[in-house]
């Protein structure tokens, strides 16, 4: 494939040892042209990808829809890595946010606190190296209008990155179209609150998008994107190519929240009410 060619090219032409990681004198940190290896997925790959997204997602809905009020943010990421486990997944990170913790963390490590109310999950699940990373959000009863409110906008939010991502769309364009999109929603400033995501594979994220990105969109390649809004969050994995993007880790019998833009229809996961 071109981009693993001139990879090979960049590698061999230099002097000396090249590692992904700093590895001591005369040891050249390649980091970034081993990275751009990986970045257009083979075939096989994406087919492995896509059972990966599938058993993920099977497996955060089955256990969400488990959950019952009481237990610690602790006991819950302790069950959830335990059931991605039961299908050959490990989890690389597990956050749990649980009701007022939503509104003040936006990668919340679990704690003792107990949930009402609301609970949020979020795996990146890893299995033969590729990663699928996914957010699911719970309440106990109703969802109040508020989280409601929030949960549509970051959906359409993510509607907006979703059909920017495209062969050749460049990291910056990205940031400046969800900086945009958030400010439409009435949420301007919360892309400083925290990273949008981006490209992914054989790590959580291979680079994210911020202002000063030139990294591209290949086609094949795999992104994580996770805008979201104080209180609320929407995260899916998905392959970018020409015809658009497609997402991986869908779960059976959640609710979705479809956003139609520029001619496509987008779905974010919504809230689902226990």
């Amino acid at each position: 494939m071109p981009a693993r060619s001139s990879c090979a090219t960049l590698l061999e032409g230099g002097p000396g040892l090249g590692s992904d990681l700093p590895a001591g004198p005369g040891v050249r940190v390649v980091e970034g042209a081993v990275a751009r290896c990986r970045y257009r997925l083979t075939p096989p790959e994406l087919e492995r990808f896509r059972q990966l997204g599938r058993d993920a997602g099977e497996v955060v809905g089955a256990f969400a829809k488990s959950l019952e009020p009481g237990e610690t943010e602790l006991e819950v990421a302790r069950r959830l890595n335990d059931a991605l486990s039961s299908r050959g997944l490990h989890s690389v990170v597990t956050l749990v946010a649980a009701d007022e913790r939503l509104s003040k963390f936006r990668h919340p490590v679990p704690t003792s606190r107990r949930w009402e109310r609301v609970l949020m999950l979020v795996t990146c699940a890893r299995r033969g190296g590729l990663i699928a990373s996914l957010t699911r959000i719970v309440c106990a009863g109703g969802a109040s209008d508020e989280l409601r409110r929030r949960t549509r906008s970051v959906a359409r939010v993510n509607a907006r990155l979703l059909a920017a991502t495209k062969p050749g769309a460049v990291g910056s364009e990205l940031f400046s179209t969800v900086a945009a999109a958030y400010a439409e929603e009435g949420f301007a400033g919360e892309e400083r609150l925290h990273h949008q995501g981006g490209a992914c594979g054989y790590r959580t994220r291979d680079w994210v998008a911020h202002p000063a990105s030139a990294e591209t969109v290949q086609p094949g390649q795999a992104f994580a994107w996770n805008p979201s809004i104080t209180g609320s969050k929407a995260e899916e994995t998905c392959v970018a190519s020409a015809d658009g993007v497609e997402i991986l880790t869908n779960t059976p019998g959640w609710p979705q929240i479809p956003v139609r833009f520029d001619g496509s229809e987008y779905h974010s996961p919504d809230v689902l009410e226990l």
